[in-house]
């Protein structure tokens, strides 16, 4: 379990997001987080499974690397695209809730240091699990 560390810190701040977030209803915050639950799951059994298939050949073929790649391209997709849906929904949600010229904007201005951070965030996934030599 050791190996998954990232991706749990990951969740986990997937989750901080939703679950804290005042403006999903309890009921949609519970269906994202079984989703992202349920993801989860599949990830790391598919992993696993990919890793045990090649676990004691060496040199490490170079059909391991394409579907452990192709793997973790699909669940970083699975993972990030509906946080930027999330995400899009907060900020609109956010902004227009706004009350203040100045809000706004500053609403508007927090959106790059956001996406930043999910790019960030989905690079490193993506690298960390897809790419590892």
């Amino acid at each position: 379990m050791q190996q998954y560390t990232g991706f749990f810190i990951t969740l986990a701040i997937i989750l901080i997001i939703v679950l804290f977030n005042k403006y999903l209803f309890w009921w949609v915050k519970g269906i994202i987080v079984a989703y992202y639950l349920v993801v989860s799951y599949y990830f790391i059994t598919v992993k696993n499974r990919i890793d045990k298939e090649y676990e004691d050949i060496l040199p490490v073929p170079d059909a391991y690397w394409d579907k452990n790649t192709g793997w973790v391209d699909t669940i970083t997709n699975y993972l990030f695209l509906p946080l930027i849906a999330i995400v899009i929904f907060i900020y609109f949600k956010w902004f227009t809730k706004a009350q203040t010229k100045v809000a706004r904007i500053l609403i508007l201005v927090s959106i790059i240091p956001a996406t930043i951070l999910l790019v960030f965030f989905s690079f490193l996934f993506s690298f960390g699990y897809g790419y590892r030599p």
